[in-house]
């Protein structure tokens, strides 16, 4: 007798307890997906950006003066142009979809990729053939630039998307 009345109550308990624990699991899984998702999107950028660059690098290496250029005909510049572009859009299509899963300081850094590409590119798409330079200071300040925006969004992406262990 007294056997069932154990059992009942701690099945009652069970019950009780399952219901007021399931909104935190709920909680726990949808910050667990975001923090997935987001570290999905912070890698994409950074494949995407770290593509970008080093199309931009090996373009310039082919018209650079102090060192032998690299060797390219035009039907290979004209393919890495193409693959630069193809990556381009990857960066815009990424850092759209960082400005919907937030947070905003992760917002402006991937901006902030995304802008130091631009200067980068300006130096191979928005000149004539012959303005372009490769061993200027301004091409290794928008290398440093583009470099330094890339670590720095890599690092926050690194903590915005390890789970916390305090």
């Amino acid at each position: 007798m007294l056997t069932p009345l154990v059992a009942g109550l701690f099945a009652l308990a069970g019950v009780t307890l399952g219901v007021f624990l399931e909104p935190v699991k709920a909680r726990v899984a949808a910050r667990t997906r975001l923090r997935e998702d987001r570290a999905l999107r912070c890698a994409q950028l950074v494949e995407a950006a770290t593509a970008a660059s080093g199309a931009i690098v090996w373009l310039l290496g082919t018209i650079r003066i102090a060192t032998p250029p690299l060797a390219a005909s035009d039907t290979m510049i004209a393919e890495v142009e193409q693959r630069y572009w193809s990556v381009r859009n990857d960066i815009k299509k990424a850092v759209l979809l960082i400005q919907l899963i937030g947070p905003n300081e992760l917002i402006v850094s991937a901006v902030a990729v995304s802008d130091s590409d631009l200067d980068l590119r300006r130096l191979w798409f928005d000149r004539e053939p012959a303005a372009r330079q490769s061993d200027s200071a301004e091409m290794a300040q928008a290398l440093h630039a583009n470099t330094r925006a890339l670590e720095e969004f890599a690092d926050l992406a690194r903590r915005l998307t390890t789970p916390s262990r305090t």
